[in-house]
């Protein structure tokens, strides 16, 4: 593949000093991404932006807020975001919201509505559906009598003496901050439970995946305020065809769907709607164990995020989903997968007589195999996009790359932020994590009455190049091609080159090894190194380049 690695281009010398390698923004940037706009809104900062492929600013929106913690972009080119107005309940959760807003390309809002009072909040995650209505993710506090009446164990109860209930609400926006609710889904309403006979809801949890078992165990150590937020939704879609809602319940390391065309009433019931089963769980995915219909070992979520329907392609109607890893075995790391539920004509989905849900894994998976392991303890999303590449947000270390179907990297962008302040160019930078990311061609309908104008980069003391009119790679005369051997603990090159420089890079642009001179049966010792992909690159006397991909795992 011809390569672009822009990394490569702004190095005038192999005796550049290691600060002015690119190590935030755009690193690597390769024949076959998408030509477009990526939007992000980082965590612990108050703005959302939109940059070109060279990491170059299109838009700023800066809102004085943190994200609570989602933000779209949408395609009449407003920005859907939720938002911390200083929430003022007990919902003490680094994902509480309160607020939710729509904002213009100008940065003025064009609606806002907040829900946020000492026994309700929003959080998370919300989506907008065609009919103009918003889906929101909503907590609300639901207290020690009720929870007991429920058959939760009374021993596993908070010592606050309550819980954080799910409750999902669509809301219809009205002038410039008002809403009206004209729907919504209580977990509470879907609590099975096997510990108290007494109770209306006893009965055994696996003859009724339909409903979650409210005593489930805490299985994931990482799990959030797991005695207060028995599922922790962090995630929210909609499928308008099927009229269902897509929901990622990270605490029990699931994904579920349910039935949105339903009335309220009867999402509060096991009976109605088009699927006929009320508010009840239609499907679910990821951890067989949390219906008692697998073992604990088995499951195949871990702290999943951004879970959603993918909306065109050749995946149409299959779920991406960004799986976490935290407490995968025997170590944690993060994969991005798409599956496809075994589903019936009618839309509803079949369940075995004893087993789970199907699929019985992904359709396809990026980061399983060794050399393209990474990982993102929280946060994070997938979208697949128009040219059939996938773009991924790991989100704690605040990394972008696009990935092609062959699970090669071919853009790369390092979020050059420290909270709301830029991070300057050659700096190893930090809290810069991001919630989700989302990346638009640029005949996207969103940007039809925009004029989108590309400025600097984010970075401070940016390296000022023409990313458009790229320095030319060189291609070798035959008998110079550039071979390499990758053994024991060694990378020789053994070819007929001149003296050209020659630098070794890992994936973030970080300089490992340069020699100003290389000759036939050059070694690199490579022993010191962490296991991953890297870049070996020669300059020749014209300032083109060449690069090759080499996958380093010491001590093999």
């Amino acid at each position: 593949m011809k390569k672009y690695l822009i990394l490569l281009l702004l190095l005038a010398s192999a005796n550049i000093s290691f600060t002015q390698v690119r190590t935030v923004g755009t690193v690597v940037f390769e024949e076959g991404t998408l030509d477009g706009y990526t939007f992000f809104s980082p965590f612990s900062g108050t703005k959302a932006y939109m940059v070109d492929n060279c990491g170059r600013l299109v838009n700023e929106w800066d809102r004085g807020t943190r994200p609570g913690l989602a933000a779209y972009f949408l395609n009449d080119g407003l920005m859907l975001r939720t938002y911390k107005p200083n929430p003022i309940g007990p919902f003490v959760s680094a994902s509480n919201s309160g607020g939710l807003e729509l904002v213009d390309w100008n940065n003025e809002v064009v609606w806002n509505y907040n829900l946020n009072t000492n026994t309700e909040l929003s959080h998370h995650d919300a989506v907008r559906m065609p009919n103009g209505n918003i889906l929101m993710l909503t907590w609300e506090l639901i207290f020690e009598a009720d929870l007991i009446e429920l058959g939760r164990d009374p021993n596993e109860i908070a010592p606050q003496g309550f819980a954080w209930n799910e409750r999902i609400i669509e809301v219809e926006p009205i002038g410039p901050n008002e809403a009206n609710i004209v729907w919504e889904w209580r977990i509470r309403d879907h609590y099975i439970q096997d510990l108290d006979e007494t109770k209306s809801n006893f009965g055994v949890v696996s003859e009724h995946p339909e409903l979650f078992d409210i005593n489930l165990p805490d299985l994931n150590s990482s799990n959030s305020h797991s005695n207060l937020d028995y599922n922790h939704f962090n995630a929210i879609d909609y499928h308008e065809d099927l009229d269902q809602i897509l929901i990622s319940v990270r605490n029990s390391d699931e994904i579920w769907i349910i039935d949105h065309s339903t009335t309220t009433e009867e999402a509060a019931s096991h009976e109605g709607g088009r699927y006929g089963k009320g508010g009840d769980i239609l499907y679910r995915y990821g951890n067989g164990s949390a219906y008692q219909r697998a073992q604990v070992g088995d499951q195949k979520l871990f702290g999943q995020h951004g879970v959603h329907w993918i909306r065109n392609g050749v995946h149409e109607n299959k779920i991406l989903l960004f799986n976490n890893g935290n407490g995968r075995v025997p170590q944690d790391y993060s994969t991005v997968e798409i599956i496809e539920p075994i589903q019936n004509e009618d839309g509803s989905y079949p369940l075995p007589e004893s087993d789970p849900f199907g699929p019985d894994g992904p359709d396809w998976i990026y980061g399983d195999e060794f050399a393209d392991r990474f990982y993102s303890a929280f946060l994070s999303n997938a979208q697949a996009l128009d040219n059939g590449n996938i773009l991924i947000n790991s989100g704690s270390p605040g990394d972008v790359f696009e990935v092609n179907m062959e699970k090669e990297i071919v853009w790369h962008y390092v979020i050059p932020l420290f909270g709301d302040f830029p991070a300057t160019q050659g700096q190893n930078v930090g809290n810069n994590s991001n919630f989700r990311a989302y990346k638009f061609s640029k005949d996207f309908e969103g940007f039809n009455d925009i004029d989108v104008i590309a400025g600097d980069p984010i970075e401070q003391n940016p390296d000022l190049f023409d990313c458009d009119l790229l320095n030319p790679v060189f291609t070798l005369p035959e008998a110079q091609e550039l071979h390499i051997i990758n053994e024991h603990d060694q990378l020789i090159i053994n070819s007929e080159v001149e003296a050209w420089s020659l630098s070794l890079y890992d994936v973030h642009g970080n300089r490992h090894y340069s020699t100003d001179r290389i000759t036939k049966g050059h070694i690199i010792n490579t022993s010191h190194l962490s296991s991953g992909i890297y870049f070996i690159s020669i300059r020749n006397k014209q300032d083109a380049w060449q690069s090759k991909k080499v996958f380093i795992q010491p001590g093999r």
